[in-house]
């Protein structure tokens, strides 16, 4: 059954027609209002009554008239659409709004991009992110088949055609359950379309790169049960970062990229705050002399995996249970929702802390010649624990 609806404002009052199976929070979430910014009334006769946001609208008596009521005085005009123009593709894969504000309100142009559009718009940003941050003339990138660095090769390739002497070397790691050998199929054969160099290691390859005392299998084991299965995307992050800084060396260069896009350091960002911590240094990051290049920081996810819908659709599908922790979990579903909350909220917050850390962000203290980076945060007595553990690996 439909119900009418007054929300109301200090400056307009808006009449909706709703189903009575939502509850009176759940019509606000529909058109983009933070509930938080209402409250609930019944009004009989000339009476009114505070009802809780939760009340599912069925349950209020049809004599009745319901009221949300801002509690600010707040123009929703401003800041929600009040006209939506369209920019439309053929085969539209993913949508990106556009706000545009004035003295004529809020307006927003969504914008369809299909796979051509999205590879278009993340090559342009990461060509334009080596011309200003990239130095070396040899690079190391990792890739993995996944939706993100799967970007990597198409927009580096772009990147050649304008300046044929730098070099970047691809590589992708094969280790059950992080990395499988399907997605390192992905990633060579993107390399191999783009006509670039591309290896492939595997658990032998590793752990004679890395002069492991042990092998890997035993590394990841003992690291299970002293941290946990679900805590196997932090060994995944290191084991490609110091293969990285050790194909660094090999190749006598001082620079790497990694496909962590903008939810992934929104997230790290968050952590950092919310933990009364500085958060590192982004899109370049340094390890003594060598050098994190992130281009694609400033892009979302959803755009990266538009690139390759089939490929990243094959991604999602190897995904494992129980390979995160309840704290990972809750700050992606928090950088993910502060995106979803207003287009590039997150973006203008990361922008902001990065104007706020220039010439300030924490340096990272390289360790007793083992290739870890303790942060100034580093509990000491943790540290001298997982420094005794990877001793007896690395």
């Amino acid at each position: 059954m439909l119900r009418d609806i007054t929300i109301k404002t200090a400056s307009q009052e808006i009449a909706v027609e709703t189903d009575d199976s939502l509850t009176l929070e759940d019509v606000l979430r529909t058109k983009c209002i933070p509930p938080n910014l209402f409250q609930g009334y019944t009004k009989v006769g000339e009476e009114m009554y505070p009802i809780p946001l939760n009340t599912l609208i069925f349950v209020i008596p049809l004599e009745e008239k319901i009221i949300l009521h801002c509690i600010r005085n707040t123009d929703l005009r401003d800041v929600l659409p009040q006209k939506t123009l369209y920019n439309r593709t053929q085969n539209p894969v993913v949508t990106i709004p556009e706000f545009n504000f004035g003295n004529d309100g809020c307006s927003q142009i969504i914008h369809e991009l299909n796979s051509d559009s999205a590879k278009k718009l993340v090559k342009e940003k990461i060509v334009d992110f080596i011309k200003k941050n990239s130095h070396a003339n040899v690079i190391i990138v990792g890739i993995s088949g996944g939706g993100d660095s799967n970007t990597l090769a198409q927009g580096l390739k772009a990147f050649t055609l304008e300046n044929p002497n730098k070099q970047f070397m691809f590589f992708t790691i094969i280790f059950e359950p992080i990395w499988t050998a399907s997605a390192a199929e992905r990633a060579l054969e993107l390399c191999l379309t783009h006509s670039f160099t591309h290896h492939i290691y595997r658990n032998k390859e590793i752990e004679n790169l890395l002069e492991m005392k042990e092998s890997l299998d035993n590394f990841y084991k003992e690291y299970c049960e002293k941290f946990g299965n679900h805590t196997s995307h932090f060994f995944g992050t290191y084991l490609i970062s110091i293969v990285a800084r050790k194909l660094c060396k090999q190749y006598h260069t001082n620079e790497y990229i990694l496909g962590f896009n903008r939810e992934d350091l929104l997230s790290d960002l968050l952590f950092s705050l919310m933990n009364g911590q500085k958060p590192l240094e982004f899109p370049v990051r340094n390890f003594g002399s060598t050098r994190l290049l992130m281009p694609l920081w400033n892009i979302s996810k959803i755009i990266l995996d538009a690139c390759y819908p089939k490929y990243s659709f094959s991604n999602y599908g190897e995904r494992k249970d129980n390979q995160s922790t309840y704290q990972r979990n809750i700050i992606y579903y928090l950088a993910h929702s502060i995106e979803a909350i207003y287009p590039n909220l997150g973006l203008s917050l990361m922008e902001g802390v990065r104007k706020i850390f220039i010439g300030k962000w924490p340096k990272l203290r390289h360790e007793d010649g083992l290739d870890i980076f303790p942060s100034e945060y580093a509990d000491s007595a943790k540290l001298e624990e997982v420094k005794k553990f990877l001793k007896k690996y690395l």
